[in-house]
């Protein structure tokens, strides 16, 4: 035993020796170098949908960076308590969404782990049928209801509109174009 460790320490000398000559024969750059810097690309979001209006012939984007919550109007929308209050629903209601994702991923890990649980093959299917079926129908709610819910920023902008007919805001749909129209 005591012969077995001094052979390894001796390979582990000779190693080590072996490492720091070789290390010690290279010469020491006089200046550190630096990398080439290529051109600074940015990364595209796919995910991301961007939604902008237009208001005095510029674009302006709707919706914070974080998320798709329409604070980008609250500056113009806060002159005109209606438009404001419609804002706010808007806001609410996708805030209180955040529960259907909770739910679909309930349902994934019924389906991904319950059958674990059970002996039978019956009850197995049965478990992911069900875990599958809450994540459908927690996805379908969450869609619809976001759906519906575009009715309350659009009735902020109408409210806004009929409040300024000289100054209106124009919601761009996503995807669309995000040319202003020329100024007159």
């Amino acid at each position: 035993m005591l012969r077995s460790s001094c052979v390894c320490t001796a390979a582990l000398l000779a190693l080590l020796g072996t490492a720091l000559s070789s290390v010690a024969a290279e010469p020491i750059a006089s200046t550190p170098t630096t990398p080439e810097l290529g051109p600074k690309t940015i990364p595209q979001d796919i995910l991301r949908c961007e939604r902008n209006y237009i208001y005095r012939h510029k674009v302006l984007p709707c919706d914070s960076p974080v998320t798709a919550d329409g604070e980008g109007l609250r500056p113009l929308l806060a002159s005109v308590p209606q438009a404001r209050e419609e804002l706010e629903i808007y806001q609410a209601n996708r805030r209180s969404l955040s529960l259907t994702a909770y739910t679909g991923m309930a349902g994934l890990l019924i389906a991904a782990f319950a059958p674990n649980f059970f002996e039978s093959r019956g009850s197995k299917n049965v478990t992911i049928g069900i875990g599958i079926s809450i994540t459908l129908g927690s996805l379908a709610f969450g869609r619809s209801r976001l759906m519906a819910n575009e009715v309350h920023l659009d009735r902020a902008v109408k409210r806004f509109n009929e409040a300024n007919p000289s100054d209106p805001i124009e919601l761009l749909q996503p995807g669309a174009p995000v040319a202003p129209e020329p100024a007159r």
